[in-house]
């Protein structure tokens, strides 16, 4: 992340502290839904920026956030989206490489701890790695991803107006993949015990650099 943009992060963090309860509540359901878009963040954050003195304005005027937006707050961060510039096909494949990077990295973490330390205790160079192990980190990798979206995309619905479908499908599937990783134990490879451990590093030097260089 660029230094101005980490500056602009951070003051409106502060500056949302300003807010009342009711209108924080609003700006964060905005912001949650703009994540979800291809704007780039330092635009989200410049759109966070002159939403929050649009809502400080109107605070000190006794106006409600619905008196201020002057329309459905989905419809009026739409409309944003329409007029501002989006990331590129280009752009968003990099973007989505770094957030994977990250849950893939922590995933790899928790699964293979144990063993390192085990690893550890024993002396023993090599680590088993089964396909239960496998399958559940692409399970996990995709719950996480699917999950942010979801929510993200329905910011502004109520949790009772909400597809139980999509959300109990979601969670169904990562309960398919601890299923596979308690009954696929079966050792399928035996691999040197520093490979997750550079794989991890790779994957967090490639988050890195991507959000270094990103926005």
């Amino acid at each position: 992340m660029h230094k101005e943009t980490k500056a602009l992060l951070q003051e409106n963090n502060q500056r949302e502290t300003l807010l009342s309860p009711d209108f924080q509540s609003v700006l964060t359901d905005m912001v949650v839904y703009l994540r979800a878009s291809r704007l780039p963040f330092s635009l989200q954050e410049q759109v966070r920026r002159d939403i929050t003195d649009m809502f400080l304005a109107g605070q000190e005027k006794g106006a409600s956030p619905a008196e201020i937006i002057g329309m459905d707050f989905q419809e009026y961060c739409d409309r944003l989206l329409q007029e501002l510039p989006q990331n590129n096909r280009r752009m968003q494949t990099l973007c989505t490489i770094r957030d994977m990077s990250l849950v893939l990295c922590v995933g790899m973490a928790v699964l293979f701890l144990p063993e390192l330390i085990g690893v550890l205790l024993s002396h023993t160079p090599f680590l088993t790695l089964t396909l239960g192990k496998l399958i559940f980190l692409v399970i996990l990798i995709t719950f996480a991803y699917a999950l942010v979206e979801n929510i993200c995309k329905n910011a502004f619905t109520s949790t009772e107006k909400q597809s139980s479908l999509i959300k109990n499908m979601h969670f169904l599937w990562l309960f398919v993949g601890f299923i596979l990783l308690f009954f696929l134990k079966k050792p399928a490879w035996e691999i040197p015990f520093f490979i997750p451990l550079l794989v991890c590093a790779v994957l967090l030097l490639c988050y890195g650099l991507l959000n270094h260089f990103l926005d």
